[in-house]
């Protein structure tokens, strides 16, 4: 199988990774490897670790296997990280590196049978690995209101009640069978404007349907909290998002383990966040990709790079 992932900001990702030791590192979202392969070839690596809950990435791993042997692979979600780690033979070791890549892979994408896209016919899955449900059973059985909701809450799509309203109107004559017809409601639901703008018009439904499908904001909010318990001291956390509500959270949690002052309200003065203070945020901005980047891969304009060190 060809990998067709690029992968995203890998020379800033690796400007932060010590080049002066050895180093025990996990890639927490495996994909195709092509982060795996990059580090295993410029850094000292004494263990890599690489997790993904697709079972694709199984293929993309032992390919990698055949020149490296002290790399292990766990087919899983990783916000169960630290019950991998915990069960196997890396137990009393602590890791100098983090990373997730939050985007999907463009071997997701680009498989129309996956149903991850609006500009290929597939079904409506959208499954990255083992999930209760597919997009199919959302947009075929939801009723209007929480499907209006998941639209505005999980891809901020503003047009939601108007989507929801069309979707349910055509399934009622027959189901919606694949990410085709879905994209055709979406488009036709939307103002003239809008379906004129530079993101394709169904990107925020397709979205949310895949970020509810895969529960992807509460399995990212409880894998960052169990890997920083990971982490040896300085140990980073390398996380790159692509959307805003992933970066809120990794922002969010950056700020509150740093001890940095936030405020519950503009009219209230700052407060301090109880707890202690367990990182040091290394990025005060989120890096963001270069403009050669973007031209070469468009899949990467929305990314945004954040790093904390374990103090």
């Amino acid at each position: 199988m060809i990998n067709r992932h690029v992968p995203v900001m890998i020379n800033e990702v690796k400007s932060f990774i010590p080049i002066n030791k050895k180093i025990n590192l996990i890639d927490a979202t495996f994909g195709g490897g092509s982060y795996s392969k990059a580090i295993l070839e410029e850094f000292n690596i004494k263990n890599l670790i690489a997790i993904d809950r697709d079972p694709i990435s199984k293929i993309f791993f032992n390919e990698l296997r055949k020149k490296y042997k002290n790399i292990e692979f766990f087919n899983q979600k990783f916000s169960k990280i630290d019950e991998l780690i915990s069960n196997s033979k890396y137990l009393n070791e602590k890791f100098d590196v983090i990373i997730f890549d939050l985007g999907v892979s463009s071997n997701q994408i680009d498989n129309a049978k996956r149903g991850f896209s609006f500009q290929n016919e597939g079904p409506l899955d959208m499954k990255m690995g083992s999930s209760k449900l597919n997009a199919y059973e959302i947009v075929n059985s939801f009723d209007e209101s929480k499907l209006s909701n998941i639209l505005f809450e999980l891809g901020e799509e503003k047009h939601s009640r108007r989507i929801a309203k069309n979707i349910i109107k055509k399934r009622t004559i027959k189901p919606i069978d694949n990410t085709k017809e879905l994209s055709d409601i979406i488009k036709k639901s939307l103002p003239f404007n809008n379906v004129k703008n530079k993101i394709h018009p169904a990107t925020k439904v397709f979205q949310a349907l895949r970020i509810y499908v895969n529960d992807e904001l509460n399995e990212l909010k409880i894998a960052i909290e169990k890997s920083e318990s990971l982490l040896a001291q300085n140990g980073l956390l390398i996380i790159v998002s692509f959307q805003s509500l992933e970066d809120r959270i990794v922002k969010d949690y950056f700020n509150h383990k740093s001890g940095k002052r936030w405020r519950s309200s503009r009219h209230l003065p700052d407060l301090g966040d109880l707890g202690p203070i367990t990182l040091k945020i290394i990025t005060k901005k989120p890096l963001r990709p270069k403009d050669f980047e973007i031209n070469s891969n468009p899949r990467s304009r929305s990314a945004k790079l954040r790093v904390a060190q374990k103090i």
